[in-house]
C-alpha cells in the first residue's frame, strides 16, 4: 500500500521583535505516499523536533517530542468553467514534549486538525477553513496564565475558521 517513501521536513519560523516573541521549529522525519486504490490521496509523515527560538519556553534549543501526520486528499468536483472543488484535510498530533515537566500550564501532546474547503480555477482559489485544537501549542485548556498583562484561562481547545 506504499508508494513511496521519502525524507519529510516542516519547518516553522515566526520572526517576532526579540526572542520573546520568536519561534523556529524544524520537524524532519520520514514520510510515505499510500495508495488507497480510490480517488483519495493519503500521506503520513512521522517527524522528531528541533525547538529553537519558542517564545521563551523551557524546551528551546532541544529536541522536543515528535509529530504524526496524516494528509488527505478528496477531489469532489469538476464544474463545466474549468473550476474544481475539493477537500484538503491534515491532522498533527504532537506528543512526548517535556514543556509539561517546569510547568503545569503546559501539556506533553496537542493535536489540530485542519480542514479545507478549496474552489479552485486556473488562476484564482477560494478557501473555507475550521480548524480543531485540542491543547493548541502545548498550552492546557482552561490554565491560568499571566503574560504581563493580568491574569486569564487558556482556551486552547474548540474551533477556529477563516476564508
Amino acid at each position: 500500500p506504499f508508494k513511496e517513501w521519502y525524507v519529510a521536513f516542516d519547518w516553522i519560523y515566526d520572526h517576532g521583535s526579540n526572542s520573546a516573541n520568536r519561534a523556529n521549529t524544524l520537524y524532519s522525519g520520514l514520510g510515505t505516499d499510500i495508495d488507497t486504490h480510490s480517488r483519495v490521496n493519503l500521506s503520513a509523515n512521522f517527524y522528531g523536533r528541533y525547538q529553537w527560538e519558542n517564545y521563551g519556553a523551557s524546551n528551546e534549543y532541544s529536541w522536543d517530542g515528535y509529530r504524526a501526520q496524516l494528509k488527505y486528499i478528496v477531489p469532489i468536483s469538476q464544474f463545466s468553467n474549468g473550476a474544481s472543488l475539493t477537500y484538503i484535510g491534515f491532522t498533527n498530533f504532537d506528543f512526548g514534549s517535556d514543556l509539561h515537566k517546569d510547568n503545569p500550564a503546559r501539556t506533553a501532546n496537542a493535536t489540530v486538525a485542519t480542514n479545507v474547503l478549496l474552489y479552485s480555477f486556473t488562476h484564482l482559489r477560494f478557501t473555507l477553513v475550521g480548524r480543531y485544537f485540542h491543547n493548541g501549542g502545548n498550552w492546557q485548556d482552561g490554565s491560568e496564565l499571566n503574560f504581563g498583562d493580568g491574569n486569564f484561562r487558556a482556551r486552547s481547545d474548540g474551533w477556529g475558521y477563516y476564508a
